[in-house]
């Protein structure tokens, strides 16, 4: 082999390892604790499977009702906790290089026997940009029970706004039409799901931002 060459491949060598570098620092992680709780007693509940979206390994609390993912990548995380005889429950949480985040749940008594029921897969999707300013929302529900037909109900607001609206309520499918939004605008939005008109079960809120007026 040539002295070019060896020289060549050096240099290549030297540019894949810096890339992979690189490629290595974009991915940062923290972790996240919590605690769940009997929504009425406020007893620690043990034994509650505790799973996310981005997906990471699942676990389970302990006997004081806690629960811990020591490694999980920055940024936006669905944490959702199940457990027999109780409704399941779902939360977004952000999640920070080298920080901790830490949440407490309240679990409530599955009364009407529905199972859990999980709301995911979102259109728009989580953090999805350039959306027309009139869209159909979309998005899949997973239940332990499909003989229970279930009711949405799908909230909209506005990024720095207090102000919630309904983009549409008691629907019997998995989207709706939403029409007249502000152009170059975050919105954020979430779907509960009812059954006999009682909530047993939310989505993760969700955003997504609408395109710029040509």
């Amino acid at each position: 082999m040539s002295k070019i060459n060896c020289i060549i491949l050096l240099f290549l060598g030297l540019l894949l390892f810096a890339c992979e570098e690189d490629k290595l620092d974009i991915e940062k992680f923290g972790s996240v604790k919590g605690i769940i709780l009997d929504g009425e007693t406020y007893n620690p509940l043990s034994g509650v499977q505790i799973a996310t979206n981005p997906a990471s390994t699942s676990t389970i609390t302990d006997n004081d009702g806690a629960f811990e993912f020591d490694k999980v990548v920055e940024g936006e995380l669905a944490v959702t906790a199940r457990k027999k005889d109780y409704l399941s429950s779902t939360v977004s949480v952000a999640v920070y290089d080298n920080e901790t985040t830490n949440l407490t749940f309240f679990l409530l008594i599955d009364e009407s026997d529905i199972g859990w029921v999980t709301i995911y897969d979102p259109v728009p999707g989580n953090g999805a940009t350039d959306q027309n300013v009139s869209l159909t929302m979309q998005w899949q529900v997973d239940q332990e029970d499909n003989s229970k037909d279930l009711e949405y109900t799908v909230y909209y607001f506005e990024a720095n706004s207090t102000t919630q609206k309904t983009a549409g309520e008691n629907l019997s499918s998995e989207e709706v039409i939403l029409s007249g939004l502000e152009y170059n605008t975050t919105y954020y939005w979430y779907v509960v799901a009812k059954y006999e008109g009682s909530r047993v079960a939310n989505s993760p809120t969700w955003t997504f931002r609408t395109e710029s007026e040509d």
